[in-house]
């Protein structure tokens, strides 16, 4: 499977790749879900609060999602749940064009996906409980990944966690926080570039997947890094027992001070080998 390598065009289509632990895990099946993005109605949109005079916009149209997010954060999410094994993947990048530093960035490509509120069914939907700030998102379940966070700047980090942070009065807890990519050219956004973005939730396997490359991926047994609310980092193995696979949820797309467009957005069934 080739990848797009210049800035003007996306793929025609892409399909998910095995690779890492998927190889000796699972196999690509049926097409679940697809979209050209012409529905508003299938999506949810949860933008943060603010006082910039710089109007957001979210456009739904011509087969791609056009999300330009100045000065705040934004999740959108698919009103379809997915329960069992699946390989999500879609085609973004981050336009030159309208980089105008600090409002709008190359950053956060960001997802959340097997995402469920642990107290109201379909709660993510509910904007008096999630709004588009990120810490509103702390206590939901699920798995998250971002490309291109960090600072002011932006464009610094690449990171992975197994939701929540927080527990549903607030208070923090320890949970799965990989970051070993950080600071990796490699591993961040290339400006214009359309890049191809996969994520697994395969039972106990979870994977990020950039451009057909692994970025993070575990399976029980691993050695993880845990992080609590400020306390220090510690590694341990990762089980099933202290932190169960998340086997069913929603996908939202994660973005901050950036303008992301999407494209090619599929879902598939992961069959296990």
């Amino acid at each position: 499977m080739s990848y797009a390598k210049n800035d003007s065009q996306p793929l025609q289509s892409v399909e998910p790749v095995v690779v890492g632990y998927g190889v000796d895990a699972f196999t690509i099946g049926e097409l679940l879900y697809e979209t050209d993005f012409k529905n508003s109605q299938e999506w949810e949109v949860q933008i943060q609060a603010s006082d910039s005079p710089m109007e957001p916009r979210v456009v739904f149209d011509q087969g791609m999602l056009d999300i330009y997010m100045p000065v705040r954060g934004s999740t959108v999410w698919l009103k379809h749940k997915f329960e069992g094994p699946i390989a999500i993947v879609y085609q973004v990048r981050c336009p030159e064009d309208t980089l105008s530093f600090p409002e709008v960035q190359a950053r956060d490509i960001n997802n959340f996906w097997h995402a469920s509120d642990p107290e109201v069914a379909d709660g993510l939907f509910d904007a008096s409980r999630y709004d588009g700030a990120f810490r509103s998102y702390h206590k939901l379940h699920g798995y998250y990944a971002s490309t291109g966070g960090g600072g002011a700047t932006g464009n610094q980090t690449t990171r992975f966690r197994r939701y929540p942070r927080q527990d549903v009065k607030g208070n923090d807890v320890q949970h799965i926080a990989l970051n070993d990519r950080d600071g990796q050219a490699d591993y961040l956004i290339s400006p214009g570039k359309w890049h191809t973005v996969q994520l697994v939730a395969a039972e106990g396997i979870v994977q990020y997947l950039m451009d057909g490359r692994v970025f993070y991926e575990m399976k029980p047994g691993d050695l993880v890094s845990l992080e609590r609310g400020t306390d220090p980092v510690i590694e341990k193995a990762y089980t099933l027992d202290q932190f169960p696979a998340h086997t069913a949820g929603y996908f939202g797309f994660r973005l901050v001070r950036s303008h992301h467009q999407y494209t090619d957005f599929k879902v598939y069934r992961l069959n296990a080998k």
